[in-house]
This record gives C-alpha cells, sequence and structure tokens, in this order.
C-alpha cells in the first residue's frame, strides 16, 4: 500500500490530493485526517457540503472503495486547514496505519503593514492591494487576487462592458475582525459576510474568510459586481432587488465556469426552489417592498433574508433569460441616465412594471431548470431498475426456502440471471445527461457484478443441460412463469 500526496509541497489554505495504491479491490478503506493538535477533523464533500455519519452527525472518519484496479483518489477541501503537521489514518478491516504531510505558509514576498480597526498585511503582488489579517492564509490571499482578476475579465465578457481598476480587498479572518475593520471605517455591520463601500475612506470590497471555499470567492464575485453596476447607474440609487439580483445572478453564473461548480449549483438551486415554493404559496414580497437597501438590510430573521436573495436573483433571471442576457444591465444603464424604475422596466421591456412583475411570478411558480429536470428524469429510471434487481434478489431467496427438483432449482437460479441481464441491457440503453456519467458507469458496474454473482452457481454443463430441456416438451412450462411484475424474462420456476 502506497500513499500519495499531491503536491509534494503543500500551502495551508490550498486543497491537497491523495492516492492510495496497492488496494484489494472494492475493499473498504475507512480514512481519517487530523489536524497539528492531534483532533480529528470533518469530512466535506466537492459540494462543500460536511458528511454525516449513520447518526446525523458530522463525520471524521469517511468510508472510501477502492477501483478495480485496486487505487483510490480522494481530495482535502483545506480552505480552513492551518500550518503544521498533519496525519492521515487508513483502517484496512481493523487494521490502522498513519502517515503524515505538512502544510507550509505560502511566500508573498516583500509585504507592508496598515492599520485599520485592527493591523494588517498588504499584499499588492501583480493585482489590486490585498489587505488581510492574521489567520487568512496567505495562499489565499494570492488565490483571490487571481480570482478578481479572473472575474473582472469575464464579468466584463459577460455584459460587454469595460471594466476599469480592480478595488481593493479587505480579507478578515472572522466576524469579530471584521465588525471592528468596519467600526474603523464607518461601517455598522448587519447579517452580511461581505459589503462593497463606495464613499469615505477606504473603498472596497470588505469581507470575512472564514468560510467553505466556494463561498468566499463567490462572496468575493458578489461584491465586485456591486461595483460594477453602480458604475453604470453613475453612483444613482439602484433598487435592492436588481442590484443584489444582479449581483447573486452573475455571483452563480460566474462560479459555474470556474472549479467544482456544483458546489454552486447546488446553493443556486436552494435559492431557486426557495423562491418558487413562496410564489406558489403567495409569500413573495413584492418587488416594492424589495426596493429600499435599509428595508432589505434591515430583515434579521433567516428565512426572509434567504428568501430576499432568491427572490431578487429569479426575478433578474427571468429579466435576462426573457428579455435577453443584457436586459439587467440595460435597466440600470436607464436607471444612470435618470430615469425611474418602472420607466426603465419599460423601456428595456416594453410592459409596465406592474405586468413584469406579475409574469415574472407567474414564471416562477412553474420554474424548472431543463438539465435538472433531465437528471431527475434519468435518476427515476436508474432508481426503478434497482428496485427490479432488488425484487430479483428477494425472488432468489424464496426459491431457496422452497424445495425442488435440482432441475427446477437450475431453471429458477437461469430464470433470475436472465431476468439481471435483461435489467443490465435497460441500464445500457439509458442517455446519462450530462453530468451523470460517474453514476451511470457505477450503476453498470454494479449491475454487472450482480449478474456475475448469480452466475457463479450455474456451471456450464448444467447451463447446457438446462438448454437441451428446453426443447423437450413439457419440462419447462410445468409450473407457472416468474411474475411478470419485474419486468423480466418470464421463465418457470
Amino acid at each position: 500500500m502506497i500513499l500519495s500526496v499531491i503536491p509534494e509541497e503543500q500551502s495551508a489554505g490550498r486543497d491537497v490530493s491523495f492516492a492510495l495504491s496497492g488496494l484489494t479491490p472494492w475493499q473498504p478503506v475507512r480514512v481519517s485526517v487530523s489536524d497539528p493538535q492531534g483532533a480529528s477533523t470533518l469530512w466535506i464533500t466537492v459540494e462543500d457540503v460536511n458528511i454525516l455519519d449513520l447518526n446525523g452527525v458530522e463525520a471524521t472518519t469517511y468510508t472510501m472503495y477502492p477501483t478495480e484496479s485496486g487505487v483510490l483518489d480522494w481530495e482535502r477541501y483545506a480552505i480552513q486547514d492551518e500550518i503544521g503537521d498533519w496525519s492521515v489514518s487508513i483502517d484496512l478491516n481493523g487494521k490502522v496505519s498513519s502517515t503524515g504531510y505538512s502544510l507550509s505558509k505560502y511566500p508573498l514576498g516583500c509585504l507592508e503593514t496598515a492599520s485599520v480597526g485592527v493591523d494588517l498585511t498588504v499584499y499588492s503582488g501583480s493585482g489590486s492591494p490585498i489587505y488581510y489579517s492574521d489567520l487568512v492564509p496567505t495562499a489565499l490571499v494570492a488565490d483571490l487576487q487571481e480570482h478578481l482578476s479572473d472575474t473582472a475579465l469575464l464579468l466584463g465578457q459577460r455584459t460587454e462592458t469595460e471594466v476599469g481598476q480592480l478595488p481593493d480587498v479587505y480579507l478578515m479572518a472572522n466576524r469579530e475582525l471584521m465588525e471592528q475593520v468596519g467600526s474603523a471605517t464607518g461601517v455598522t455591520l448587519g447579517f452580511e459576510d461581505g459589503y462593497y463601500k463606495n464613499y469615505g475612506a477606504r473603498p472596497g470590497v470588505y469581507m470575512r474568510t472564514d468560510l467553505q471555499a466556494t463561498v468566499v470567492r463567490r462572496l468575493l464575485t458578489h461584491e465586485y459586481v456591486h461595483l460594477v453596476f453602480d458604475g453604470l447607474a453613475k453612483d444613482r440609487q439602484l433598487p435592492a432587488w436588481l442590484t443584489e439580483g444582479l449581483s447573486r445572478y452573475y455571483e452563480y453564473d460566474i462560479a459555474l465556469s470556474g472549479t467544482r461548480p456544483n458546489a454552486s449549483k447546488l446553493r443556486l438551486f436552494t435559492d431557486a426552489d426557495e423562491a418558487r415554493a413562496a410564489a406558489q404559496a403567495g409569500s413573495l414580497f413584492s418587488l416594492s417592498a424589495l426596493d429600499k437597501q435599509s428595508d432589505w438590510n434591515s430583515r434579521t430573521g433567516q428565512q426572509q433574508i434567504s428568501l430576499q436573495y432568491g427572490e431578487a436573483y429569479m426575478a433578474v433571471r427571468y429579466l435576462n433569460e426573457t428579455y435577453g442576457p443584457l436586459s439587467g444591465k440595460d435597466v440600470v444603464l436607464e436607471i444612470g441616465r435618470g430615469f425611474s424604475l418602472p420607466d426603465s422596466i419599460k423601456t428595456v421591456t416594453g410592459v409596465e412594471l406592474a405586468v413584469f412583475e406579475s409574469q415574472f411570478r407567474e414564471w416562477l411558480k412553474v420554474w424548472e431548470d431543463s438539465d435538472r429536470a433531465a437528471i431527475a428524469l434519468y435518476l427515476s429510471a436508474v432508481e426503478t431498475l434497482l428496485l427490479e434487481r432488488e425484487a430479483i434478489s428477494d425472488k432468489r431467496v424464496e426459491n431457496s426456502a422452497i424445495s425442488k427438483s435440482a432441475d427446477q432449482a437450475a431453471i429458477s437460479r437461469l430464470a433470475l440471471v436472465r431476468s439481471a441481464e435483461v435489467l443490465l441491457d435497460s441500464l445500457r440503453g439509458l442517455s446519462p445527461p450530462e453530468g451523470t456519467l460517474a453514476v451511470h458507469l457505477e450503476a453498470e458496474e454494479y449491475l454487472e457484478r450482480f449478474v456475475e454473482w448469480l452466475t457463479l452457481v450455474l456451471s456450464q454443463p448444467l447451463i447446457r443441460r438446462i438448454q437441451a430441456m428446453e426443447f423437450r416438451p413439457g419440462i419447462l412450462d410445468s409450473e407457472p412463469p416468474i411474475d411478470g411484475g419485474l419486468g423480466c424474462v418470464a421463465l418457470p420456476l
């Protein structure tokens, strides 16, 4: 058994990949990771979701299965992992072995310091200055500077807008430090984890970093989008639902073009589903209730906060998908020319604001993502096949409990094999939508092994004997056929 850690030199704040080889195929492997203090750490998926154990508790140990080649690969999403010596424990059938790896501080080069309520380090690098507090991983600082540059390029392409100078960015390791910096710059922090400040001393993007990896990047994107559209509006006040909806819209749009898109897609669907459920229940906010930024910021209930973001996102999505991908930007430009929101909506869409809102609500009630609908249909078909596989297993147990002659027992076994083969052929006949290929291959491999398992009891002489019996009248039709409810080959038992 050989464990490889990639890259060879790991920096705190960046993901670490592992490859374990020399294993027995499909043998369960229990893996846990301990921090420099020896404490077991939580497992998180590629979708930025904590894995739970059978008791619903966040898991510190995860069971995985090597491939047919005896190799097991996984990745640790380590944005919050600290500098120091870490260890990996591997449990194979109760035999535990451990190995270590080290996380170091990423070198940023020549740095300065500044005091903004708390002491911050200043990193210029190749982009706009980034101010960061203690406990913010230096690798994350460098990565976010690159992310901001990439975001500006993508947003410029998406909106056909020339982006200007990138803002200064202030990164705080936790909310307490963020509140201290906010107080020093004249900002009273509400529920937000980040904000964009375009007035007074030290304008820029302010945000915390003690969040999941994709959340941190989307947060920076969100605040940068505010900056761009405030500029297009010539700093005229935008309706809260429009500015927040645009920021949410492009936050997701850009995240889906980056690494680990499924993590952001999961949050996108959460927003969309919550807004749709509210539309169906008649509990959406009116757009006028989401007009003032002061009202938006004053809401403190998590359900209300979540709904207003989801509704604003879907309102902008409806605007862009119905009237053209630049419609949201065009409304902002109209407001920047001094027109009211109703006039701007009428100019861009051709309908009154009240009609736009009514049509949006009706659209939202029946909305469904076409890609997700295709995946749901495919998974439903797979689930049906797996239920039929269970029925075959149940029939096998039932047959084992019934006294039969050797010939009839052999025929029963062959009937089950052929039924399983039909299931496998049915699965192979499905066309997996994009994003489900891995699931499809796993299901196919699973049913292949199920067929192999059922076939083990059938020797070649026995199969030839059964085949010969098929030509003897009265032999195979002496008993009723297998229950057709399996949707499989109907052979007698």
